[in-house]
């Protein structure tokens, strides 16, 4: 385990729930976070083939991972909207997002329908699926030859985002074929790092050393930021994943070949909470919106503020009862996935 990693998943997550409570000094780090979560998912996949790939445990692990979760929440919104709505008002569309199909469909009122937030499951579903395939290529291919091929793939991107219309361009937000993008990068990263012995070159460096790089890290990621809260025609249209691989693939970079000689920034990162806070950033995603449904509905009348509007004036109150209720429930699943 990479535990710098595993602590900025839980760093970016937040970020995300901040943002989607407009918050909108968040919306650097969810732009680069949404990027880093598929460019890891690609990174670790690469990392667990290494280490020895069966193809039927792989999709075992990932599919139980997601689909149980995804179905709770899921029918956790379902019944919450039923009792609140006392009627049923869903269309042809809920068998899409039971099997997360919805983001191959260009409609915002679909891809982002019922459990909003399992677009991302449902490009990941994309990634995980082709992942046997695309390794067993990628593993036999030299480092010239990914590269040069997901440049060409990047390149496709960039220039459909910067000619394409608003609603597109919206679309190629959740689209899987530009998130596989993402996630082809991370195994890239990973295979890169291990072809070239990147790890093992730094087995003798100092704290201050690796201090240095960690700060250059988080520095070109600030320089990132600053470019987008700067606006503009260029990096509104590539804001969605191409304005972020740069940042988002040093991070991963640095905190891997750092891993076990972590600088000042590393070992804060290494601290007990901020792994913990990790290990749940999957279902504090998934779950932030019900959570915040359930307390503007169920609990906030107790107070007389019935009906508060989602995502608005009830951050202070939803996200310690987010976190809980992601820690339950992460805790309900990994039994469930150990049985």
């Amino acid at each position: 385990m990479i535990k710098t990693l595993t602590s900025w998943r839980g760093i970016f997550a937040l970020c995300i729930v901040c943002f989607h409570f407009a918050m909108h000094e968040f919306d650097q780090m969810t732009y680069a976070g949404v990027t880093f979560f598929f460019m890891l998912s690609g990174f670790l996949s690469a990392m667990h083939y290494d280490k020895g790939f069966n193809v039927k445990r792989f999709y075992k692990r990932r599919l139980w991972r997601i689909f149980p979760l995804h179905w709770l929440v899921l029918a956790a919104m379902i019944v919450l909207d039923l009792a609140m709505m006392h009627k049923f008002s869903y269309g042809w569309d809920l068998p899409l997002h039971v099997a997360l199909l919805q983001s191959w469909v260009p409609n915002p009122d679909i891809y982002f329908g019922y459990s909003i937030h399992s677009w991302f499951l449902s490009a990941l579903l994309l990634c995980i699926v082709l992942t046997p395939l695309l390794l067993r290529f990628t593993v036999k291919w030299s480092l010239n030859m990914i590269w040069i091929v997901l440049l060409l793939a990047a390149c496709v991107l960039i220039a459909l985002d910067l000619t394409c219309s608003s609603s597109l361009l919206s679309y190629t937000y959740v689209w899987p074929l530009a998130r596989f993008i993402d996630y082809s990068m991370g195994i890239a990263l990973f295979l890169t790092i291990d072809r070239l012995k990147w790890r093992e070159k730094m087995q003798k460096i100092s704290t201050i050393n690796s201090s240095l790089i960690e700060v250059v890290a988080l520095t070109v990621l600030a320089i990132f930021i600053a470019i987008h809260a700067e606006g503009g025609v260029v990096t509104e249209k590539l804001e969605n994943a191409p304005l972020w691989w740069i940042p988002v693939a040093l991070l991963i970079v640095v905190a891997t070949v750092l891993n076990g000689h972590e600088g000042v920034v590393g070992k804060l990162l290494c601290l007990k909470p901020l792994l913990w806070l990790g290990g749940i950033s999957f279902e504090i995603y998934l779950l932030q919106k019900f959570v915040n449904n359930a307390f503007c509905y169920l609990v906030a009348p107790l107070f007389g503020h019935y009906g508060i509007m989602i995502y608005d004036y009830s951050f202070a109150c939803t996200l310690p009862l987010l976190i809980v209720t992601a820690w339950i429930v992460h805790l309900l699943m990994k039994r469930l996935v150990k049985k």
